[in-house]
């Protein structure tokens, strides 16, 4: 399993199982990227980067010298030309920052165009995720926005696995079948869903009657731990010794479907 794209609607807890999933991984001894691609970012935090690290951290659609440099436009500059595939190959290791083998990359979201022209951006970031998906050779996990913004129809038959985090609520229900929806319109094949803050068995059930229990790669608990971990500034994968058997088994029980991909 090297190509990961995590998913879900806001505040099901995606970056939380995005974190899990890199520490586990990493622990493997494999050389793990862990980007964030979501309008929100704070995957960072929950990879347990120090606070002062956090603020250094800078998207790389806000580096205005990288993108005209790679692209050739400035800014919010209307009516100009600019490379489509700019170069990218160097990003990754230039402007990653790295934590227990984890090297982090901040993407930035996509901008419309209330926000200024911001086309050069986009072909930055689309020509990024591309390299990651389709050229690193290292292991990719990508915390996205609640849609599919970032994968595009090529780059999404790169990834490996959809990991979609849904909680036993109609709202994040909602999210996971329209997202579901769309990747297998993009050919991502290997969709797996995560249920996170379960309080009680009847939440369990919910989602399995909702779903289909075949479909569930695993369930998390609503569990102390991750709050906990949150207020220490700590990755939960190293506090919680419960969080981090799921996510091993999860994983160990997912390698072989995806062995050799």
């Amino acid at each position: 399993m090297k190509k990961i794209a995590v998913c879900g609607k806001g505040g099901v807890g995606k970056t939380t199982i995005a974190a899990l999933l890199a520490y586990c991984l990493a622990e493997q001894g494999r050389e793990v990227y862990a980007i964030d691609g979501d309008v929100n970012p704070t995957l960072a935090e929950a990879l347990g980067f120090p606070a002062e690290t956090v603020a250094e951290i800078r998207p790389i659609v806000d580096m205005a010298e990288l993108v005209e440099e790679r692209t050739g436009a400035k800014r919010g500059q209307y009516g100009t030309y600019f490379k489509t595939n700019p170069r990218v190959k160097d990003i990754p290791e230039r402007f990653s920052r790295t934590i227990n083998h984890i090297h982090f990359l901040m993407m930035g979201a996509l901008r419309g165009a209330e926000q200024g022209c911001a086309c050069a951006e986009n072909a930055m970031l689309k020509a990024l995720v591309t390299h990651l998906i389709l050229k690193e050779k290292e292991t990719v996990i990508m915390d996205m926005v609640a849609g599919t913004e970032h994968l595009g129809r090529g780059t999404a038959k790169g990834v490996d696995a959809l990991f979609l985090v849904v909680e036993p609520g109609s709202r994040s229900l909602k999210v996971a079948r329209d997202i579901a929806r769309m990747a297998e319109t993009m050919g991502v094949k290997r969709r797996y869903l995560i249920g996170n803050k379960i309080r009680a068995p009847d939440d369990e059930q919910f989602l399995k009657n909702e779903l289909g229990a075949a479909a569930f790669a695993g369930f998390f608990p609503a569990h102390q731990d991750v709050i906990a971990a949150e207020r220490r500034g700590i990755a939960l994968y190293e506090y919680s010794p419960p969080m981090r058997e799921i996510i091993t088994k999860i994983v160990q029980n997912l390698e072989p479907a995806v062995q050799g991909l």
